[in-house]
C-alpha cells in the first residue's frame, strides 16, 4: 500500500504547470480530510476521479513540453492521451509510447510508468467494464493516487533533466 503523505502532495505539486492541476490536487486532500469522519461508502473511484482530471492535463502539458505533440494536437478536443500511450498500439504514426522509445534511452521505462499509473488511474476508474464494475476500497483508490502522483513526478524529473541538459529534440 502507497502513503498518501504531505510530503508526496507537495512533491506531486512541484511538478504540475497550471493553477487548475493544482486545484484538484488540493480538493483530493480536502476530500481526503473530510472522509475521517464519514468512511462508509462503497466505491472510492470519486476520489481518484479528480487526480485522473490532473494527470491528463499534465500529460498533455509535459507531451509539449517535451516536444513530442505539437501546439494543434495539445489544444485539440481530438487527441486522446490514452490511445496515444497505449502500448499496444506503438506502432502507429502518433504513438506517443513510440515517439518517448525514440526520445530517450529511458524512454520506454518512462512510457510504461506513464502508461500503467493512466490504466490504473484514470481508465479503471472511468470506465464501465461489463461483469466487472470495478468498484475500488480506499485504500485501492488511495494506491491508485500514489501511482498517479508518482508517475508525474518520475515525468517531471525526466522533463526536468533534458530541460537541464538542453538535448530535447521535437519529435513532431
Amino acid at each position: 500500500m502507497n502513503e498518501l503523505t504531505p510530503e508526496l502532495f507537495t512533491e506531486v505539486n512541484k511538478h504540475l504547470f497550471s493553477t487548475e492541476q493544482k486545484s484538484l490536487i488540493a480538493d483530493v486532500a480536502l476530500i481526503r480530510e473530510h472522509l475521517q469522519k464519514f468512511d462508509h461508502i462503497s466505491d472510492y473511484s470519486f476520489l481518484v476521479s479528480p487526480v485522473s482530471k490532473a494527470y491528463e492535463g499534465y500529460l498533455k502539458d509535459f507531451f509539449l513540453r517535451v516536444g513530442i505533440i505539437d501546439d494543434y494536437a495539445y489544444k485539440s478536443d481530438r487527441f486522446r492521451v490514452g490511445k496515444t500511450l497505449n502500448p499496444s498500439l506503438r506502432y502507429k504514426r502518433f504513438s506517443i509510447y513510440q515517439k518517448l522509445i525514440d526520445l530517450d534511452a529511458k524512454g520506454e521505462e518512462l512510457a510504461e510508468i506513464l502508461w500503467t499509473a493512466w490504466k490504473y488511474g484514470r481508465n479503471e476508474i472511468f470506465h464501465y467494464f461489463p461483469g466487472s464494475l470495478k468498484n475500488i476500497d480506499r485504500p485501492e483508490a488511495e494506491d491508485r493516487i500514489a501511482l498517479v502522483f508518482k508517475a508525474i513526478i518520475e515525468s517531471g524529473k525526466f522533463l526536468q533533466l533534458h530541460l537541464d541538459n538542453q538535448d530535447l529534440e521535437p519529435l513532431i
